[in-house]
């Protein structure tokens, strides 16, 4: 099997922190045992290049639109491929993504519409870019891609600093302090925190805290299998496996040691190049 994907980082300054990645994934997925869009706290563009993907979750059932902006998922999106895979993917900034397209967080949260319902104007623009000879492995292609982005971003209000520092450092521990540590940080009361960072980002902070860490963990079990399922619970900040299959299943996902089979890693060959930012949303 064949079945490619790759991240790189936008190369106009203005981007950076805005979107935290470009992912292009392609090939022959017909031996792919499962795969799903999955909870990870992000704001994604997604292009269907390739052949129909029929899609089954509590945030849309049906086929996936050719462009379609994918909001912050509390519940696991099925996918079904039906051909060849090309698909490319913006990802936001957990705390900017709303922001970019003009629309309040909350009201992203488990949605998953077509590009042109959120923005038109950036729905032309990509789909006359994409349509065209664009090459998601060309330079010159990707910096055609930032231009339109840096367009866009020129009528964006300003974030929300407080709340990016907050999710930022959220996402990259598993250890996370308290939303009471990070208002007396801050200089805040915990209900400004709990308002300004569901403001920008949708969900309260805890609830963040929860999809990032399953997002992780599910990450690095795609890897290789673990030595033990408890020992990767641990390491991920869960108290044991137990409350990790609870979570698991919260997110409308198998438990790891069912998914995650010594069959799956057999009939899973899906490579990756090297990239900066963090492991493909579409998962399979």
């Amino acid at each position: 099997m064949d079945l490619r994907y790759n991240e790189w980082l936008p190369r106009a300054n203005a981007l950076r922190g805005v979107v935290i990645a470009y992912w292009y994934c392609a090939g022959d997925a017909s031996k792919v045992p499962s795969a799903a869009i999955l909870p990870d706290g992000y704001v994604e563009v997604v292009f269907n290049l390739g052949d129909p993907v029929g899609l089954d979750g509590p945030a849309y059932k049906g086929d996936q639109p050719d462009r379609c902006v994918v909001g912050p998922l509390s519940s696991a999106i099925q996918i079904e491929y039906r051909g060849p895979v090309a698909t490319f993917g913006i990802r936001f900034h957990p705390a900017r993504g709303a922001l970019f397209f003009g629309i309040s967080a909350p009201d992203l949260v488990d949605r998953l519409g077509p590009l042109c319902h959120y923005s038109s104007s950036l729905d032309h623009a990509l789909s006359e870019l994409i349509s065209g000879t664009w090459n998601p492995e060309s330079e010159a292609s990707r910096a055609a891609l930032d231009q339109i982005l840096v367009k866009q971003l020129a009528s964006v209000p300003p974030p929300d600093k407080s709340v990016i520092a907050v999710v930022d450092r959220l996402s990259a521990s598993t250890s996370s302090p308290s939303v009471a540590e990070i208002a007396a940080e801050l200089g805040l009361s915990v209900r400004q925190v709990q308002r300004r960072f569901t403001e920008a980002v949708g969900m309260p902070p805890k609830q963040f805290v929860r999809v990032t860490r399953f997002a992780r963990l599910w990450q690095i079990a795609t890897m290789s299998p673990p030595e033990t399922w408890a020992d990767l619970a641990a390491e991920h900040g869960y108290a044991d496996q137990a409350h990790m299959i609870r979570e698991f299943r919260s997110f409308g996902v198998k438990p790891p040691a069912h998914f995650f089979s010594v069959d799956w890693y057999d009939s899973t060959g899906l490579t990756r190049a090297a990239g900066p930012a963090k492991g493909d949303r579409s998962q399979s």
